[in-house]
């Protein structure tokens, strides 16, 4: 089943149960920041805006973007107005990267009807769909949610990988090959999750379909990683969408930003060769 819909897709969608979620940060010179503001300049007519700063991540975590437990992620999904039938589509307006993270986070709390859409906003433009600005106004959600166990691993277990490394697990970096070329975590590879975007920034089904079959003679879960599990989420929607089982997918919600927290934990850097 696939969890990627294109703009024909979503405009042909029934408004009744649907839900659309713009999942948009900022990039700014010094990181990133809400995309509340651009938003409510530009969005997907009907969409809502969902906080990934705060409402959808756990601004008392020890690292940026930490997964929310489930009592908040249900009080943040029932404010956006999801209900327990409601068809949900994210997209945001960078790389799908964090709409691809909330997708995840909805799926992980056990709500199944939830898509990204490929290629986002760009994509919707390019299309020649309209958009709309301000805020829309909506009925809050009922939904209830449970979480499922295996969407995220934590320390310890990306510890014990890193220095005894298992032949049947990977544990795979999505940030481009420079980032992963400055510092990663040992006995980790490189997999970027922009290698497996087209130009026009949808997924490259051939790419991803590659990708994924390179990972199938593993027979213990893949560990996906990068800065903020930002990246991470949206390499598991290439790899799930290239057919490797969601079940065998799982994201280091910590990443580099839990890892590199302490010194004393070792980075492999590469040195590239000309």
């Amino acid at each position: 089943m696939t969890s990627l819909i294109s703009v024909s897709q979503l405009a042909a969608l029934e408004t009744g149960d649907l839900v659309v979620l713009d999942a948009s940060i900022r990039r700014s010179d010094t990181g990133y920041e809400s995309g509340l503001a651009e938003y409510t300049e530009k969005h997907v007519p009907g969409a809502r805006f969902a906080d990934l700063f705060t409402e959808f991540s756990d601004a008392s975590g020890s690292f940026a973007f930490a997964a929310p437990g489930a009592e908040q992620f249900q009080a943040a999904a029932r404010r956006v107005g999801v209900f327990q039938d409601s068809t949900v589509v994210v997209y945001d307006r960078l790389s799908g990267a964090w709409a691809a993270r909330l997708w995840w986070l909805f799926t992980a709390f056990g709500i199944d009807r939830v898509f990204v859409l490929d290629g986002g906003l760009a994509a919707w433009e390019a299309a020649g769909r309209p958009v709309a600005s301000g805020a829309p106004s909506w009925d809050v959600g009922d939904v209830t949610v449970k979480a499922r166990e295996g969407f995220f691993v934590g320390l310890d277990e990306v510890e014990a990988l890193s220095q005894h490394p298992s032949p049947e697990s990977a544990v795979i970096c999505a940030l481009r090959g420079s980032e992963y070329d400055k510092g990663h975590i040992p006995h980790s590879s490189s997999l970027p999750y922009p290698s497996l975007l087209a130009d026009d920034g949808t997924v490259d089904l051939a790419r991803a379909r590659a990708a994924a079959a390179g990972l199938e003679g593993l027979e213990g879960r893949v560990v996906l990683y990068c800065g903020g599990a930002i990246n991470a989420a949206g390499l598991a929607l290439a790899l799930t969408e290239g057919g490797l089982p969601i079940e065998r997918v799982t994201l280091y919600d910590g990443s580099l930003s839990e890892w590199k927290a302490d010194p004393a934990r070792p980075l492999i850097r590469t040195i590239p060769v000309d």
